[in-house]
């Protein structure tokens, strides 16, 4: 149960002002614009509120190149993406904010248009591989945009996905991560048949359905809820992993070899606008991210 604490405040993603700091806080100093992924279900790290507390390795620092706005569009969805291929697919990401040397290697990544596959297809190409996207045809610019050397159509069967990805890639793949939580039996298959690659990986953000992976691959879930949890499973690593992770990523995106995620700013500020947010979100009106302004800078 992710909710611990009752009645729950609420949010994830939140970005901010630095109004107080601790005494043995080092690396961020009142007056410092940051943004993050809360820890869920723990009410005094959640953002739903007008000041609440943080660890300063898990949060991040905006640099002048990123507006406040673009920062709220990062947090879940880039840390999500880099447990997947950073932690469970051994993705190395380069240390100077630079991308890496192409690899004659593609990596595969299902839902390639949403939120968190966006970033997957940076972070793939990033770490110097050819991004192989699944998204529907009229989504394939997003896709694209955002580094896919080529896409295929999710909607089509699991014969003809698997299929797709070996003309493709022509078999030099091992390493898939589903963003969708809908491809599971297509990264099995195409691991299994289409893979000419000895080491094999399938990663996924679905933390919560039965999988019977075969012993060939290697299965990696994702689960950010577990984010500041050390008595639950993986909580301590999955922590320590971001702390580590997350100075490297600044740097990536202070060189823009990461970016923001598109976005729509729902007009007006106060935390009645959240439910605005929420609305717009659920409808489907702008097939973006949505962020508030909940007060004034």
């Amino acid at each position: 149960m992710m909710v611990n604490e009752w009645p729950a405040v609420l949010g994830s993603d939140g970005a901010g002002v630095v109004i107080e700091v601790g005494p043995d806080v080092t690396r961020l100093e009142v007056g410092n614009y940051v943004y993050s992924c809360a820890p869920v279900g723990q009410n005094r790290f959640t953002p739903f509120q007008d000041a609440y507390l943080a660890r300063e390795d898990l949060l991040f620092k905006r640099g002048s190149n990123i507006s406040l706005e673009d920062s709220c569009t990062i947090g879940a969805c880039l840390l999500t993406s880099s447990l997947c291929l950073l932690g469970g697919a051994g993705l190395d990401l380069p240390e100077d904010g630079n991308k890496a040397q192409e690899k004659d290697e593609w990596i595969v990544v299902l839902g390639g248009s949403g939120n968190v596959g966006q970033f997957a297809i940076q972070l793939g190409k990033v770490c110097g591989y050819k991004v192989l996207a699944s998204c529907s045809p009229s989504k394939q610019s997003i896709a694209v945009r955002n580094g896919a050397s080529a896409t295929f159509d999710r909607r089509e069967t699991i014969d003809a996905q698997v299929a797709e990805i070996k003309k493709i890639t022509n078999g030099d793949f091992g390493k898939m991560m589903d963003a969708s939580t809908y491809g599971y039996e297509v990264m099995v298959k195409a691991l299994e048949i289409a893979s000419d690659v000895k080491e094999k990986y399938l990663t996924s953000v679905d933390s919560w359905s039965p999988f019977s992976t075969p012993s060939s691959i290697n299965e990696y879930r994702a689960d950010l809820g577990h984010l500041c949890r050390p008595n639950e499973r993986d909580g301590a690593q999955i922590t320590s992993n971001i702390a580590n992770w997350i100075p490297l990523l600044e740097k990536h995106i202070a060189a823009g070899t990461l970016k923001p995620l598109e976005h729509h700013v729902v007009d007006g500020v106060g935390w009645e606008k959240v439910i605005q947010g929420i609305q717009d979100m659920e409808s489907g009106k702008f097939g973006k991210k949505i962020v508030v302004r909940t007060q004034q800078e």
